[in-house]
Formats: structure tokens, sequence, C-alpha cells
């Protein structure tokens, strides 16, 4: 499989006004909440709304689930399914 072409780490600036000092907050409790910093943070919900747009016709927990699914397939914590197999 071919790899990717490196993505340059191109700074971007994100400001925020007077206004935005609620969302600020939240942003940063959401970070806080599961140990991301404040960009990491913006960077998982700009990722998340570009794959939401892309698939408007599902939840955005199913996508947050399979996105979790997918992390945790990659870690080596997926167990194959035995179709047709009750306990």
């Amino acid at each position: 499989m071919a790899q990717a072409a490196a993505v340059p780490k191109t700074p971007v600036s994100v400001r925020f006004n007077r206004d935005d000092a609620d969302m600020v907050r939240t942003l940063r409790a959401h970070a806080r909440a599961t140990r991301r910093s404040l960009s990491e943070q913006l960077k998982y919900y700009a990722f998340l709304g570009m794959v939401a747009k892309d698939n408007p016709d599902l939840p955005l927990r199913f996508i947050e689930g399979v996105l979790e699914g997918l992390e945790e397939s990659r870690a080596g914590l997926a167990v194959p399914y035995q179709w047709g197999v009750l306990k």
C-alpha cells in the first residue's frame, strides 16, 4: 500500500473575540474532560465535523463509536465475530 504524502505542519491561528467567551469556556471544559489540550480538542471537533458533513445520514454518536472502534482495532483490541454462534 502506498504511503500518503506527508502533510506539512503549518500552524493555523484561531482567534476568538469577546462574544465567543462562553464557547471557549465550553471547549476548555470538554478538552479537560477528555484529557486533550485546547488545540487538540479543536482539531478533534474539526475532524468530527468533516466526517459528519460527509455522512449527513449518520448520527454523531454513531460516528464517534465507529471512530472509537477503528482505534480499538488498530490497538489490537478487536475480536472476530463468530456468525451463528449463540451462548
